[in-house]
């Protein structure tokens, strides 16, 4: 993506969690900025379609773990 088409944001987070954020980064090889871009795109990255399968996958399974506990 050229700069251009990038901008500049400031948000305020906790100590712990920039900590946090920064490890990641370090674990991932990554810039803290490509570390939150990353993970902010991934936050958006299912559609309303995918979340219902999930949901349904998860209560399938649910209802099978549930089963074997009785």
């Amino acid at each position: 993506m050229p700069a251009t088409d990038r901008l500049t944001i400031h948000i305020r987070i906790t100590p712990a969690l920039l900590k946090r954020l920064k490890l990641a980064a370090v674990e991932g090889g990554r810039s803290l900025n490509a570390e939150v871009t990353s993970r902010l795109e991934r936050s958006f990255s299912l559609d309303d379609a995918d979340r219902d399968a999930v949901l349904e996958l998860l209560a399938a399974a649910m209802a099978i773990v549930d089963k074997g506990k009785k």
